[in-house]
């Protein structure tokens, strides 16, 4: 089975966009992916204008026989991605391999003989009904890895009301909480080949609710360590960082702007969320109080260097408490750093150190 590297890899227009907008420290720095699950196209395109910020593009597992965009207002946003080669397309046909496929099969095996898919198939007493089903391609479901052990899955399914015959020959129809199942548990099995794709793959969500409900049933992914994309999503939470009103192409030319501090910044949350897969998940909450704590004292930091802005009585209110557990919960407010946008516009602009932390502030002063 092939290992090509990602299209657009060769000597191509795109891959000479990408060397201009993303410069690299050195050959051996890869480009950092956010790599979105469940499924194909996000909730909101304004969700990704915050994930491109801080990484080097955006990934999708996204079969050859469909477009590499869903929705109308999806467009704007990955052309401009693509224009600049931050937008990577991940074959399931080429990387979901006999590997990966006999993960997912023991996966899918395990939590069905856990009961996991019980409640599914005998929702008031009968089969599940077909209008909650959802096609998922089979290369998603690794018929190009390995054909028997993908049908072995397929079966499984089927025997218990949750799968049925392809109607295409492309795809599957499954119960849509199966088909979100697989692709969760994709997501973690899929980073087992970034090393061949020469990427460094994070997997990110904007659908955490939905990812969640699955814990019940997928235990691997409720003890996870916590991604890159989960240390910046919280980061950018704790600060209130929010692009939605900014075109995409301004978040683009601040990050190629600003690349000395996105890459500090980048290399302190590998660092972090190294640390994090290496302690015990019941001391990560407060690990992550303290990282809360390191963003109060930067905010103070900006304070008190430029106490001179705040002679007219101007308060700068900070709204951190709480929020590593909310970060637990999933209720994480959406400006934690009251009024951190006022405060920086009132510094004038002017040069404040602030560590790996500079690149958060900065953004947080210049785009909403």
């Amino acid at each position: 089975m092939s290992t090509n590297d990602l299209p657009n890899q060769g000597d191509t227009p795109a891959k000479d966009a990408w060397n201009r907008t993303v410069p690299h420290e050195a050959e051996s720095m890869r480009p950092d992916i956010a790599f979105y699950y469940p499924g194909q196209y996000w909730s909101e395109p304004d969700w990704v204008k915050n994930l491109v910020l801080f990484f080097d593009g955006i990934g999708m597992l996204i079969p050859s026989y469909m477009p590499d965009q869903g929705r109308w207002d999806d467009v704007p946003v990955i052309e401009s991605l693509k224009d600049r080669g931050l937008f990577r397309v991940i074959r399931p046909e080429e990387h979901v391999g006999p590997e990966e496929t006999s993960a997912l099969a023991t996966a899918i095996q395990n939590i069905a003989d856990s009961g996991g898919l019980d409640p599914l198939t005998h929702r008031s007493g009968q089969s599940a009904f077909r209008s909650e089903f959802g096609s998922l391609s089979m290369s998603r479901m690794g018929f190009f890895g390995d054909h028997a052990m993908a049908e072995g899955i397929f079966h499984s399914l089927r025997e218990r009301g949750l799968a049925t015959e392809s109607e295409d020959g492309v795809s599957i129809p499954l119960h849509r909480e199966v088909r979100g199942l697989i692709l969760v548990l994709l997501s973690q099995i899929i980073k087992s080949r970034e090393d061949s794709m020469g990427l460094t793959l994070s997997p990110a969500t904007d659908q955490a609710r939905f990812v969640r409900a699955l814990n019940e049933v997928i235990t691997n992914v409720s003890s996870a360590s916590p991604t890159v994309a989960d240390v910046v999503s919280f980061d950018m939470h704790v600060v209130g960082i929010n692009l939605s009103s900014i075109p995409i192409d301004d978040v683009l030319a601040f990050r190629e702007e600003h690349y000395p501090q996105h890459r500090d910044y980048r290399l302190a949350v590998r660092k972090f969320a190294r640390e994090l897969s290496e302690m015990p998940s019941e001391e990560r909450p407060a690990v992550f109080e303290q990282r809360e704590e390191k963003l109060r004292d930067a905010a103070h930091q900006l304070r008190q260097e430029h106490l001179s802005a705040w002679k007219q009585g101007t308060t700068f209110a900070l709204g951190l408490a709480g929020a590593a557990l909310n970060f637990f919960t999933g209720n994480i407010p959406g400006a934690a750093v009251a009024g951190t946008s006022a405060a920086l516009n009132a510094f004038g602009g002017r040069a404040v150190d602030l560590g790996c932390y500079s690149y958060l502030f900065e953004a947080k002063r210049s785009l909403p």
